[in-house]
């Protein structure tokens, strides 16, 4: 296969088609079913039906009554819900590796200038959805060469030094994970409007232990770094999605309303948590698929490519899409970063 086929012109193809398909679930069911709608009034100043969100977040009244009301309802509605709160729990706790592969690529050295700056699609996600983003995010990354670093036999170029690799550990948990976590266990409008922009702390909590921990202080290799925290990102995400999916393997009726996407659109007249897990569904199918899908650009032969499409098609029914998504990273990782002995080691 040629390199402009593989590197352009199906990457071109695939993921343009599932932006397309991505916008027209996610937005055009959401327009369809009347949520759109619907969180706009609960947000009015005239609403008097049912719990107001429309609180002064900021003390500015378009960012709080058009922006963060939304957001805020939209999730408070999911938390109010069983099987709503069940899926977005799930979606929490099997969601990292799409923060933590853009942070690791946002950091590689020889990274392309339009991935380094991972906040970006981060803060697109919020507003955009998950499901738009990643192809988004997954388009630009191939387009950029972002698959070939590393390679024709220069590994080092894809080097992740220790001080990054700490910095992207820090950042995760500090800026991503207790945010998420505080959210789904404190169920307070406050708190929820506090994460939506949760990409920025994420970022603000790497650059601030970057400057603790210097890159010239810390130039070594990551990579055992890096492979700490895929493996503990696969064990988080297959125990969320055994925990969660295998009990229900025998109630395939819960496992199909409570987690599998429908191309049928909820009724207008349908409870609000039903049309928000219909959103989020379709948000996590699209996130994920486009994600699991780009993996195949990992390939280096033939053969690399029939073993990556014989685990996505094993390991995301079995352990879960999230845990899928970091086993094939983290087989990338192996063969990009290479453990190098100290500096000082070197010189002597």
């Amino acid at each position: 296969m040629s390199k402009v086929l593989r590197d352009v012109v199906l990457p071109l193809i695939v993921f343009s088609v599932l932006i397309a398909f991505a916008w027209r679930f996610i937005f055009g069911h959401l327009h369809e079913s009347g949520l759109d709608v619907a969180l706009a009034n609960a947000c009015s100043p005239k609403n008097t039906s049912g719990r107001s969100y429309r609180i002064p977040y900021t003390g500015f009244d378009k960012i709080d009554g058009h922006v963060l009301c939304p957001l805020v309802a939209f999730f408070h509605e999911a938390m109010e819900s069983s099987d709503a709160i069940t899926f977005l729990t799930y979606f929490v706790g099997i969601g990292g590796p799409l923060s933590i592969i853009p942070s690791i690529e946002g950091w590689r050295q020889g990274r392309r200038l339009l991935i380094a700056y991972p906040v970006i699609f981060g803060l697109l996600s919020q507003t955009l959805t998950i499901g738009v983003t990643m192809p988004m995010y997954w388009l630009i990354f191939l387009l950029s060469g972002g698959a070939n670093t590393g390679r024709n036999g220069n590994p080092g170029g894809a080097k992740i030094t220790q001080a990054h690799a700490e910095a992207i550990v820090f950042g995760i948990v500090v800026g991503g994970v207790i945010p998420s976590v505080g959210m789904l266990l404190l169920e307070d409008p406050l708190v929820t409007a506090i994460w939506q922009p949760y990409p920025i702390y994420i970022s603000l909590a790497q650059l601030a232990h970057l400057a603790f921990r210097r890159v010239s202080k810390h130039p070594d290799s990551g990579y055992s770094t890096i492979r700490a925290l895929y493996i503990g990102a696969f064990i988080v995400s297959s125990s969320v999605h055994i925990s969660t999916i295998w009990p229900l393997l025998k109630d395939v009726s819960t496992l199909q309303n409570v987690f599998l996407p429908s191309i049928i659109v909820p009724n207008t007249s349908a409870s609000l948590s039903i049309r928000v897990l219909h959103f989020l569904k379709w948000d996590f199918t699209f996130g994920f698929l486009s994600s699991i899908v780009a993996t195949l650009w990992f390939a280096r032969s033939m053969g690399e490519f029939l073993a990556l499409v014989a685990w996505s098609i094993i390991a995301t029914p079995v352990f879960g899409p999230g845990a899928a998504l970091t086993g094939t990273a983290l087989w990338r990782e192996s063969t990009l970063q290479v453990e190098s002995a100290p500096s000082k080691a070197k010189q002597t």
